[in-house]
């Protein structure tokens, strides 16, 4: 295994793009191509990134998300082995060729702020004023690419080209395991982000995991694709609230090397379930992690995805999403769901909560007092507001 690199180290790309500074200072003061030895910064960059990149794409004045369209999906690999980045693939030449960019109408991304009620379904009641961080999130909820947005495309992942580049000279054995937690997560959420809008929008799960086996990054030499990071890396469960995903994964047969053994995380994190985003309307919201609070954030993590995505039905049931409802069994026995839940909710959530069960009565009746609803696969990002930027390495 490769010892641990500290010395600094030039980083090249063949076709890098004429004209880019590589001497560039974002806003946050540091240098953009030293961040290969400060991995944990490196990866909240990338995620900043990425999100920056999704909503200055927005067109706030478009307020409708009903209708999804995908850029077209180029076959090929997003490893930096082979296409260095969103830049130079076959999905920026495919849309600069699409007929719809003809139309009066250039397709954009919409975002909406300030969601009073971000997984918001059908019967389900206005129940509380407040539900947590997610209030202040920002949706990104249907994308296409058009000429002006394709312009500001080629230079701004000119930036994020230079992150993503330096991951190859990046050691996570080398780290600790909450820099390693940290930097994985974050890895994750830019490398899915950067899968859609190269590859597209999938259309079912069997497209989803075709997008997540193919978008790849080369990390200390190895190409690792969001598929590996999320079930070798993480070390996470199949999704029991995707069950084809389950299925594909039972047949799927992951080689593992010793030194990509050496970058995985030391035991499982089921409370990953809401850190990870796979862009989808009931996944749980973007936000940055880092080493000094990653334990706490999964907390947080769990506890606001709760506070934003549970409710009460007209007939006075609790509505509890199928992530969260499978995530619930592993821990307790399901008839204990709701008051598992409830230590979750804001004090006037749970009352609320308490006081529809006992007005209902749903145990004499011999029925669940909750429902479970399905995982909504629409296309949407959360992403959640940051109290400040990402640290400056020493």
């Amino acid at each position: 295994m490769e010892p641990c690199r500290r010395e600094e180290k030039q980083a090249t790309i063949d076709n890098l793009p004429l004209g880019l500074d590589m001497k560039e200072v974002p806003a946050n003061g540091y240098l953009v191509e030293n961040l290969w030895n400060h991995p944990n910064q490196l990866s909240e960059e990338m995620v900043c990134c990425m999100r920056d990149i999704f909503l200055f794409l927005a067109d706030p004045s478009k307020t409708s998300s009903e209708h999804i369209a995908s850029p077209c999906s180029p076959q090929g690999h997003l490893s930096y082995s082979s296409l260095t980045s969103f830049l130079d693939s076959p999905a920026l030449t495919s849309l600069g060729r699409s007929p719809s960019l003809e139309t009066d109408h250039d397709s954009e991304i919409i975002i909406r702020d300030t969601l009073s009620d971000p997984y918001k379904v059908p019967g389900k009641l206005e129940w509380t004023k407040s539900i947590g961080p997610y209030s202040a999130a920002v949706e990104v909820a249907w994308f296409s690419v058009g000429k002006k947005e394709l312009e500001y495309a080629a230079i701004a992942l000119k930036r994020f080209r230079m992150l993503v580049e330096q991951l190859a000279s990046v050691n996570p054995s080398c780290m600790s395991c909450n820099e390693k937690l940290a930097f994985w997560i974050n890895l994750y959420n830019a490398l899915i982000m950067h899968g859609y809008l190269a590859y597209g929008v999938p259309k079912s799960d069997m497209k989803l995991f075709s997008l997540m086996q193919k978008a790849a990054y080369t990390i200390g030499g190895q190409s690792l694709s969001a598929a590996y990071i999320e079930y070798i890396i993480l070390k996470m469960k199949p999704p029991a609230h995707r069950p084809q995903i389950a299925v594909i994964l039972a047949l799927q047969k992951f080689k593992i090397s010793e030194e990509q053994k050496q970058y995985s995380i030391d035991h499982p994190e089921p409370l990953l379930s809401f850190a990870l985003s796979c862009g989808m309307h009931s996944s749980p919201a973007v936000r940055i992690f880092r080493p000094e609070n990653v334990s706490d954030l999964l907390k947080s993590s769990l506890q606001d995805y709760v506070q934003a995505s549970v409710g009460i039905s007209d007939k006075g049931k609790l509505l509890v999403p199928k992530l969260l409802y499978c995530f619930a069994k592993g821990v307790v026995d399901e008839s204990m769901v709701p008051a598992w839940i409830s230590q979750y909710l804001s004090p006037e959530q749970a009352a609320i909560v308490r006081t529809c069960s006992a007005a209902h009565k749903w145990k004499l009746l011999g029925a669940r007092s909750f429902s479970v609803l399905p995982f909504d696969t629409r296309f949407r990002f959360l992403f959640l507001r940051e109290g400040k930027s990402p640290s400056s390495p020493a």
